[in-house]
């Protein structure tokens, strides 16, 4: 029942965090071993200890076995020079999405709003005073709330935008637990 009631752009984000873990790391394997020789040379290229690389194995194996070229006649591309490029999520998949496109146009409107919002609220007060009106302590520890709230969600809503543009360095099961929020 959850899985149906979240929206698709936000499964999309998630699902795009854990393809993009190990993004850096299997970008320069790739050529890594392509320079050691490919398939044929993986034991004298990488050691895969664990059983958590057994099905990588298992697939060099199964190539090397059979004499299978997945890519025949094609090479890798150029290694890309900057993480940024790796991660870029934007051009990989916000805008071929119409979930995702749609969802950061609609987040974009929000965000403005709560900043045209925000700055309504900021001046207001000083605004009325300035006019000669009598402003009342509420209404001005409201306005002063609205104009916090609005800072705050702006910046969560920036935040939540860049998710739609870069994917992140360092993976979420990487970092250290006071920064997994």
């Amino acid at each position: 029942m959850f899985i149906r009631l979240t929206p698709t752009w936000y499964s999309h984000i998630g699902q795009n965090a854990i393809l993009e873990d190990d993004q850096i790391f299997l970008h320069h394997q790739e050529r890594a071993l392509a320079a050691a020789g490919g398939s044929q040379r993986l034991s004298k290229a990488f050691y895969l200890p664990t059983t958590a690389d057994l099905f990588v194995s298992q697939l060099h194996q199964w190539l090397k076995d059979y004499q299978a070229d997945p890519f025949a006649g094609q090479s890798l591309p150029a290694a890309v020079r900057t993480k940024a490029e790796l991660l870029d999520r934007y051009y990989s998949h916000t805008v071929h999405c119409a979930s995702c496109c749609g969802a950061l146009a609609n987040l974009k409107r929000v965000r403005l709003g709560v900043a045209v919002m925000g700055a309504i609220a900021w001046v207001t007060t000083p605004l009325l005073m300035a006019l000669g009106q009598t402003v009342p302590l509420g209404f001005t520890a409201g306005m002063g709330l609205l104009t916090l709230g609005s800072l705050c969600g702006w910046t969560l809503l920036k935040r939540l935008e860049r998710r739609f543009y870069e994917g992140r360095e360092i993976p979420p099961r990487n970092l250290p637990e006071k920064f997994k929020k």
